[in-house]
C-alpha cells in the first residue's frame, strides 16, 4: 500500500479493488482483525494458563484426601475406590491387574492404559473422588479444604474453569476464522488482491523497471489449510 500509494499518480488500475483507497481500506480492516485474534489469543492463554496451576494443585489436594481418608479407619474398599479415582486423577498407570476402563473416556483402550489427562476427565475423576469421601462417615477432616463442603467447591470451581476455557474457544475459533476470510478465502482478500496488485504494476510499468522490482521484494503466502 505504501509503495503503491508513493506512485501517485502513474499507479491507476481500473480495478477499483487495487486502487489505493481500496488497499488503504483492506490494510485496515486486515489489522483489525488481527488485533482481534490477538486480544482473544492473550485470554485464551491466561485462561488456559490460571486452569492449569488450578488443576495442579487439586491433584495434590487428591493425594491429602485419601491420606486423610486411611486416617480416618475407612474400610479396605473404599480406600481403594478412593485410590482409583486419585490414580486416574493424576494419570497414573497401575501395576499389575488393570480395572476395566470408563466406556466413553479418552485413553482407556483394553489392558495395560494409561487414563487421560484432559481436564475435563480431570475434574470427573475429581468428582469421583469427592463421592466416594462424602459417602464415608468417618471422614471428617478440620481442615476446610479437605472437608465435603471445600471438596465440592473445589469441583464446582474446576467446572467453572472447564466452561471458561470452552467459551474463550469458540471465541478462539470465530476470531481467527474471521481472519482467514479476509487474508485468504473471501472474495478480494488480502492474499489475491496482493498478488494482483504486483501484477498489474508488472504490467503497468513493465518487467525491467524499478516499479517492478520494489513490489517483487514484497513476498505473499497462502497457508496450505
Amino acid at each position: 500500500t505504501g509503495i503503491c500509494t508513493g506512485y501517485e499518480g502513474q499507479y491507476n488500475p481500473g480495478q477499483q479493488n487495487l486502487q489505493v483507497d481500496a488497499l488503504i481500506t483492506l490494510l485496515n480492516n486486515a489489522q483489525q482483525t488481527l488485533s482481534e485474534v490477538n486480544e482473544v489469543q492473550t485470554r485464551y492463554d491466561n485462561i488456559t494458563n490460571t486452569r492449569e496451576l488450578a488443576f495442579a494443585k487439586v491433584r495434590d489436594l487428591s493425594s491429602r484426601v485419601v491420606s486423610v481418608l486411611k486416617s480416618c479407619g475407612a474400610q479396605s474398599l473404599t480406600i481403594q475406590d478412593a485410590l482409583l479415582n486419585q490414580r486416574k486423577l493424576r494419570g497414573t498407570k497401575f501395576k499389575g491387574s488393570e480395572p476395566p476402563p470408563i466406556e466413553g473416556k479418552e485413553g482407556t483402550t483394553g489392558t495395560g492404559f494409561t487414563y487421560a489427562l484432559d481436564y475435563a476427565s480431570q475434574a470427573f475423576y475429581f468428582a469421583k473422588l469427592v463421592q466416594t469421601v462424602t459417602a464415608e462417615p468417618k471422614y471428617k477432616p478440620a481442615e476446610p479444604e479437605l472437608g465435603v463442603i471445600g471438596l465440592n467447591a473445589q469441583f464446582a470451581a474446576m467446572q467453572q474453569l472447564n466452561q471458561a476455557v470452552a467459551n474463550v474457544e469458540v471465541e478462539l475459533t470465530r476470531a481467527r476464522r474471521k481472519r482467514n476470510e479476509l487474508f485468504y478465502k473471501s472474495e478480494g482478500n488480502l492474499f489475491a488482491t496482493a498478488v494482483a496488485v504486483k501484477q498489474y504494476v508488472r504490467g503497468a510499468f513493465g518487467y525491467s523497471s524499478d516499479q517492478r522490482s520494489e513490489v517483487t521484494k514484497l513476498r505473499f503466502t497462502k497457508p496450505i489449510h
